[in-house]
């Protein structure tokens, strides 16, 4: 056996120093009452003086359509992104702060720095987010879960600011979609136009081609009358195919504009008579100071207390030991070995 084999493990050695501190605090009883009961009164009386903040958190589910109707991923983060950025803009925060009367529960009068101070209250997570993941056309629509948290004073303002804030992001999403949709069906509509335009051009071509060939029955006549059939064809399935997709566009821009249809408030938030009551809170304070002071005081009395005990203090005070003499309990021990 070498020498390291023969040192104390360090699990043994913070046992060991545990049980000397808890030994060294018990010789002096009283003080570790009294510095424990000091201690517990101020972590108990910086709680109380605290104000109580109230945590509430609302629960959507947005499904597909909502970034990437084609399937193609998504970048990491753009979810969260697109709700702090744009579903939560300064213009849409500051109506919420009008809309609650916030600037006094803010200690603020300016609307810049009480949006920053709301911020800081707003709580944003992603979770489940498939949108950054490929969907086949297989596939079922994609879904990403959004949980919105505020916290406030007042358990009733949380819960109401928190249902607004999910409200908000369900608007500024269907907003969205509906938006992207009108701008689908204006789109198809300029290439509907523009199908019908060359349809309608293909078929005058074809009439002149046909009354110049029944002038000049030749083949390079009935050539060009086949060719511009092919190109008349080809126009009107186009017009048709836009025509189609325009008319599927438009119902999709009908059906998007009711809120619930991309974004789904699964979770309204906890309300406010499931809190704790007072009695509670004091006896989570009181276990908390009682919790943090014992402990602290053990340490400090056991590490700070002057008088020599063992071994350790006399090597602390300079002292150069010669021996040890074994306690009763020791040498009943050794005489049993």
């Amino acid at each position: 056996m070498n020498w390291l084999e023969q040192e104390e493990s360090l699990v043994a050695l913070g046992h060991r120093q545990v049980r000397r501190l808890l030994a060294r605090s018990r010789c002096r009883p009283v003080a570790t009452a009294c510095l424990a009961a000091v201690i517990g009164l101020v972590i108990f009386a910086a709680q109380a003086r605290r104000p109580k903040l109230y945590e509430a958190e609302v629960g959507l589910l947005i499904t597909e359509g909502a970034f990437a109707p084609d399937g193609r991923p998504r970048p990491r983060g753009e979810l969260r992104a697109f709700v702090n950025d744009v579903a939560f803009s300064n213009a849409r925060l500051d109506d919420l702060v009008r809309k609650h009367d916030l600037l006094p529960w803010l200690g603020t009068t300016n609307r810049e720095a009480a949006l920053t101070s709301m911020r800081k209250l707003i709580k944003v997570n992603t979770w489940h987010d498939y949108f950054e993941g490929y969907r086949q056309h297989a596939d079922p629509p994609r879904t990403a879960r959004v949980t919105i948290e505020f916290t406030a004073t007042e358990p009733a303002l949380a819960l109401a600011v928190a249902r607004d804030l999910g409200e908000l992001l369900a608007e500024t999403q269907t907003a969205r979609e509906s938006e992207k949709a009108t701008a689908r069906v204006e789109e198809l509509r300029v290439l509907m136009g523009s199908a019908a335009a060359e349809a309608a051009r293909r078929r005058a071509e074809l009439e002149r081609a046909e009354r110049a060939g029944g002038e000049r029955p030749d083949p390079a006549s009935l050539w060009r009358v086949q060719k511009t059939m092919q190109g008349l064809e080809t126009a009107e399935n186009t017009s048709r195919a836009v025509t189609a997709e325009l008319i599927s566009a438009q119902l999709y821009a009908q059906t998007v504009g009711r809120v619930g249809s991309r974004v789904q408030v699964v979770d309204p938030g906890i309300p406010p008579w499931r809190t704790a009551t007072r009695a509670e809170r004091l006896m989570r304070q009181v276990t908390l100071a009682a919790l943090v002071s014992v402990p602290l005081v053990i340490m400090l009395i056991g590490a700070f207390d002057p008088t020599v005990r063992d071994e350790q203090d006399l090597v602390r005070i300079g002292m150069r030991l010669l021996g040890r003499v074994p306690g009763s309990s020791e040498r009943v021990r050794q005489a049993g070995v």
